[in-house]
């Protein structure tokens, strides 16, 4: 199993095991506790399609109105023995009370505790969300002071953009792919205590996915494959 989780993991479309990071930042001082499950859907032989089902827990803080940092530990890989985390940041970058633009920046680690092999992804988001439902416009009490209620919905669409610059893949081939980019569309439930995420990618449409070692099902046909994932967050 732990094999076949490294091979897994070397493939370019499955390095995205988890949704998009805090789409909206957060607002200054917000604290959170997340959880994510899913990955790209594959079919598995006596079980039928599936989403891989890679995991992770993180947490999120907020700078200011504008910018939130945030950690993930993946704890699928970490149970086979190859520790898997990342460090980034949200930055809003244009908004109005009903929509906005934001950009995330990540650091994705990859280190196999058996060989001692490591690698290192940057990572370079954006994303457009819209929100609708109660309560998703700021309440202007006066001239000083602006409530933002946890009690609204958004959906949201975008791209993730990896970058690999190793001149070698994990399996000794040439690397042939310094660009990994995924298209995501999702839909987030915030609420004031408990929030939820569900989403669909797809994953390196540039990409093949022929002759791999699992089949994956893909909107692209033979290019790429279809991911799933869901998330919950906890307002502290």
């Amino acid at each position: 199993m732990r094999t076949l989780l490294i091979l897994l993991s070397s493939i370019a479309f499955l390095w995205s095991c988890a949704p998009a990071r805090f789409v909206e930042p957060l607002q200054k001082g917000e604290q959170v506790l997340s959880g994510h499950f899913g990955g790209p859907l594959a079919k598995v032989p006596g079980i039928g399609v599936i989403p891989i089902p890679f995991s992770s827990i993180g947490y999120g803080r907020g700078l200011s109105n504008q910018t939130t940092v945030f950690g993930n530990l993946h704890l699928t890989s970490l149970a086979f023995g190859v520790g898997q985390f990342e460090l980034g940041a949200s930055q809003k970058l244009w908004s109005t009370d009903r929509m906005g633009v934001s950009g995330q920046l990540n650091t994705n680690v990859l280190i196999d505790f058996y060989t001692g092999a490591n690698r290192i992804w940057p990572q370079l988001d954006a994303n457009y969300y819209f929100k609708y439902g109660r309560q998703w416009k700021p309440e202007q009490l006066d001239k000083m002071c602006t409530v933002y209620h946890r009690n609204y919905n958004f959906a949201y669409i975008g791209i993730s953009n990896w970058f690999d610059f190793y001149r070698v893949e994990s399996q000794g081939r040439p690397n042939e792919q310094l660009w990994i980019p995924n298209l995501q569309i999702g839909h987030q439930w915030i609420r004031p205590k408990w929030s939820y995420q569900a989403e669909v990618k797809i994953l390196a449409p540039l990409s093949s996915n022929e002759n791999i070692v699992v089949p994956y099902p893909s909107l692209l046909q033979n290019r790429g494959a279809t991911g799933l994932y869901f998330g919950i967050t906890y307002h502290l």
